[in-house]
C-alpha cells in the first residue's frame, strides 16, 4: 500500500466516523420544521421588517453532512473558492490529450421564479423573480437556457439571507429540458422535497413553469414534467402525466407575489446627483400601497403611490426619490389591511447606495 493509499484510507475513516457521530445526534422528526417568519412592526427610527426564515430541519442536516465532509478532506486551513467550469479534454492530432481551460461559455442574466413568504407574518407565499448572471454554453438552444435557468430555481440557498426564499426542491436536480413548438419537458431527478404547505408545493411547481417559459422566450409553452425515479406525481400530489401552465393575467395574483420592486435592484449603486426612481409591480386592494425611504435606520422619506390597475389585475407603479445624499439606503413598499389599517397584507424591500 503507498503513502497516498494510506492517508485515503485514513481519511474516510475520519470520514465515517464524523459521519457516524453526528448521525447519532439527530433526531428524526414527523415534518420539516414549520417555515417561520419573524419581524418587528415599523417604527420611524428602527429598519424595515426583515423576513428571517428558520432553516428546514432536513437541509441543515444536508449541510451539516456537506461541511463535515469538506473538513475531513482538507487539512490545514484551506479556504474554500468559488468553482470554476471544469476543463475539458480533447485528443490532438499526435494523440496526446490537451487541455481546453476556455470552455466556449458565456454569462447572461437568466430569469428565475422563487417561492417566498409575501410578509413577515409567514401566512401566504408568492412567487419572486430574480435575473441571476449563470454560464450557459455560448450560441446556447431555448433548450440550455431553461435549463440553466431552473437550476437556479430550484437552489434559492443563495438568496436566503437575503430573501425570505424557501427550498421546496432540495436534494431534487433538474437532468434535462427539452423544447418543441407545442411542449416544453423538463426531467426531474425526484419528485420534490416532503414537509412543505399545498400552498408552498403548487407555487414550487408554478415557479419552474414561469421560469422555463420566461428562459425560452417564446410565450406560454405548456410544460410537462418527469421523474427519473418514476414518481408518477411531485410532491406527492400533481400528476405528471399531465400539463402545467401559468395562469391568465386575470389569475396571476394566485402565482405571483403582491409586491414586486424591479428598481432600485438590490445592491445597485446611484451616483451622487443623479435622481433615483423606485419602480415594480403589484396587485394591491384599490392598486393602493405604501413606501418609506430609509437611511441609517430613520425614515427620510415615504408616501403612498397607485398602480396602473389594482386586484386582482397586476399593475405598475413608480415612486420619483429624487436627488438623494450619498449613503447606504433601504426602498421599503408595503400594503396593510384595509380592515384595522395596520396588519402588513405585503411587504418587500430593496437595499441600494448613493456614492
Amino acid at each position: 500500500m503507498t503513502d497516498d493509499d494510506m492517508k485515503g484510507s485514513d481519511i474516510e475513516r475520519q470520514l465515517r466516523e464524523s459521519l457516524r457521530r453526528h448521525a447519532e445526534r439527530i433526531t428524526p422528526r414527523e415534518r420539516r420544521t414549520e417555515i417561520l417568519a419573524m419581524v418587528h412592526e415599523p417604527s420611524e427610527t428602527s429598519e424595515p421588517p426583515r423576513r428571517w426564515l428558520i432553516p428546514v430541519a432536513a437541509a441543515a442536516s444536508v449541510a451539516l453532512i456537506g461541511a463535515i465532509a469538506w473538513g475531513v478532506a482538507n487539512t490545514g486551513n484551506q479556504q474554500a473558492t468559488p468553482a470554476t467550469p471544469a476543463a475539458t479534454s480533447t485528443a490532438s492530432t499526435t494523440g496526446t490529450a490537451t487541455s481546453n481551460a476556455t470552455a466556449a461559455t458565456t454569462q447572461v442574466a437568466l430569469p428565475a421564479y422563487f417561492v417566498g413568504a409575501n410578509s413577515g407574518t409567514g401566512d401566504t407565499f408568492g412567487l419572486y423573480r430574480e435575473f441571476v448572471r449563470t454560464a450557459v454554453p455560448a450560441g446556447a438552444t431555448p433548450a440550455q437556457k431553461a435549463k440553466a435557468a431552473v437550476a437556479v430555481a430550484m437552489n434559492a440557498q443563495p438568496f436566503t439571507n437575503l430573501e425570505p426564499y424557501v427550498q421546496p426542491w432540495s436534494g431534487t436536480k433538474d437532468n434535462d429540458v427539452t423544447v418543441t413548438p407545442d411542449l416544453i419537458t423538463i426531467t426531474l431527478s425526484g419528485p420534490g422535497a416532503s414537509g412543505f404547505t399545498p400552498e408552498q408545493t403548487k407555487l414550487a411547481v408554478q415557479e419552474l413553469v414561469w421560469t422555463a417559459q420566461a428562459a425560452i422566450g417564446q410565450g406560454t409553452i405548456p410544460v410537462k414534467f418527469v421523474v427519473a425515479d418514476g414518481s408518477a406525481k411531485l410532491f406527492g400530489t400533481y400528476a405528471t402525466n399531465k400539463t402545467y401552465n401559468r395562469p391568465t393575467k386575470e389569475q396571476q395574483y394566485e402565482d405571483l407575489a403582491p409586491i414586486w420592486i424591479l428598481s432600485p435592484e438590490r445592491g445597485k449603486v446611484f451616483a451622487a446627483g443623479d435622481p433615483v426612481v423606485a419602480n415594480g409591480e403589484s396587485c394591491a386592494f384599490e392598486a393602493t400601497t405604501q413606501w418609506q425611504l430609509k437611511k441609517g435606520g430613520a425614515v427620510v422619506k415615504s408616501g403612498t403611490t397607485m398602480a396602473s390597475s389594482g386586484c386582482p389585475i397586476r399593475g405598475t407603479w413608480q415612486v420619483d426619490l429624487g436627488v438623494l445624499n450619498p449613503g447606504s439606503y433601504t426602498f421599503w413598499m408595503f400594503e396593510v389591511s384595509m380592515k384595522d389599517g395596520q396588519t402588513l397584507v405585503a411587504e418587500t424591500s430593496k437595499p441600494f447606495t448613493v456614492k
